[in-house]
């Protein structure tokens, strides 16, 4: 049984801070891995809402792992709302699944909404908590790409998706 439909099942409330605990190895590696091959291209935005997903998703852990978080904006924002808002609005998530990946798209966004705060100096160094500038582990990232890749396995096909032409990222 695959982990990802294991979750269906699950009833009880789940914490961030839980998740945050949680060793999490990807079950859907290989459908993302066709989705990054065949739907994200190298520049610009997917055609494809599936590729567009997963690029945005990456786009988030490339700026936290790789970065810190100092380029934190409104598209970063952006791509979290877009994620959870997406694949919350589909009805072969369960309500669980929705939660943890509710979860944790909030968690990474208060991460980067906080070290904005922080480089802006609205935080001091003296105030600063380092656990919240940003969130490096991979497993709330490898979460919510098994969601998009668990979307990949029952859809199949590629849903079209249109250019946001207000994102710069």
């Amino acid at each position: 049984m695959r982990l990802f439909e294991r979750f269906r099942r699950t009833t009880n409330e789940i914490t961030v801070e839980q998740l945050i605990d949680l060793e999490y190895t990807q079950v859907y590696f290989e459908e993302c891995r066709y989705i990054w091959k065949t739907y994200a291209p190298k520049n610009g935005q997917s055609d494809v809402l599936q590729g567009e997903l997963l690029k945005e998703l990456e786009k988030l852990r490339g700026e936290a792992q790789g970065n810190g978080n100092i380029n934190w904006d409104e598209d970063f924002i952006y791509f979290c709302e877009f994620i959870r808002k997406t694949l919350c609005s589909r009805d072969i998530i369960s309500d669980a699944e929705k939660e943890k990946i509710t979860l944790a798209l909030t968690h990474i966004k208060n991460c980067g909404n906080y070290a904005r705060l922080f480089n802006s100096g609205e935080i001091s160094e003296r105030e600063l908590d380092i656990n919240m500038i940003a969130y490096t582990k991979d497993n709330l990232y490898d979460i919510v790409a098994d969601a998009i890749g668990f979307l990949q396995s029952k859809v199949k096909e590629p849903i079209p998706y249109k250019h946001n032409e207000t994102i710069k990222r």
